[in-house]
């Protein structure tokens, strides 16, 4: 987990720490040493500046943004957990929780590239595939408040590859990191890829994402064709979306997003060659993130605009 103190535009005040979460025997994130863990950070932030407002917590799963709750959070285990209940009683300061990727837009909106827009899209492409939605000048979670959950949506229920959330062929099965080391070491034990098996043997391990796009800019055919298909399968999740939400901008984060150069634009191209209308393929807009951490920096953000000092 990482930790900062932000201010009012958006800056880091000091430079941000990156903690490992603590998780029990039974492979439960430990929320009580996770707690430890927050003190001496929420306690200097106390005592370094007379208008402290808050904390603010972005979470990898359904996080209801009235109570903190999180309802489900896969990669900590946890079902039901009174995250912002728990906080509060603990460090007594308000508690701001929600799913990482509403910080993440949040931060886009408030400092970003999406400022001044009014139909916006952010999306994660990393360990997971997954967004959030600002429709119509509004921030938009649906009736649960979990809406943007683009990456469950099935591409193949019959010959995909089981998810995490229960479902199998989900978009997220085929475009997320995991997706694309599981497919490259595929590759390596079909025999088809003797690049991506040197790199594997070199590190000693099992194919990662990283290698993927390693063995691609060193012009392997296996590498190339999974990542050609993971784009085209990309442009067909994202530009259905746009299809649906007429968006003015999309803007896309995480670690795969980083894996090459012109990832982005690859991307982009994809999709407009989906749309549906002229007028998004001249008017859509598809960027990368602002920020080395969107979420953090929108924790914060959610903050000031929770205490009235800042609006979207």
């Amino acid at each position: 987990m990482d930790i900062a103190l932000v201010d009012l535009k958006g800056q880091l005040v000091q430079p941000c720490e990156r903690l490992l979460v603590p998780f029990d025997s039974s492979g439960v994130a430990d929320i009580d040493g996770i707690m430890n863990l927050l003190s001496p950070f929420v306690e200097k932030a106390k005592a370094s500046s007379s208008c402290f407002l808050g904390a603010g917590f972005s979470i990898c799963g359904n996080i209801d943004d009235q109570t903190g709750e999180a309802v489900l959070v896969a990669n900590l285990h946890w079902h039901n957990m009174p995250f912002g209940k728990i906080a509060a009683e603990r460090f007594k300061i308000p508690i701001y929780a929600a799913t990482d990727v509403r910080m993440a837009l949040i931060a886009e909106l408030l400092w970003g590239k999406a400022r001044g827009m009014k139909h916006v899209a952010w999306m994660t492409i990393g360990t997971g595939y997954g967004g959030y939605l600002y429709l119509d000048g509004k921030l938009y979670g649906g009736s649960h408040g979990f809406a943007g959950n683009l990456g469950h949506g099935i591409y193949d229920e019959r010959g995909g590859y089981p998810c995490g959330c229960g479902q199998r062929g989900c978009f997220e099965s085929y475009v997320a990191g995991p997706a694309l080391a599981r497919h490259g070491q595929q590759a390596v034990e079909a025999g088809k890829s003797p690049i991506l098996k040197q790199l594997s043997e070199a590190a000693g391990k099992p194919v990662t994402t990283r290698m993927v796009f390693e063995a691609e800019a060193l012009q392997d055919p296996a590498a190339q064709e999974i990542i050609r298909e993971q784009i085209r399968k990309l442009g067909i999740s994202l530009s259905s979306m746009v299809n649906l939400l007429d968006l003015e901008m999309i803007v896309l984060g995480g670690g795969v997003t980083k894996g090459s150069p012109d990832f982005i634009q690859r991307v982009d191209e994809r999709v407009r060659g989906f749309l549906m209308t002229v007028e998004a393929r001249r008017d859509l807009r598809i960027e990368r993130e602002s920020f080395d951490n969107s979420a953090l920096i929108g924790a914060a953000a959610t903050v000031f605009i929770k205490n009235g000092v800042l609006n979207l």
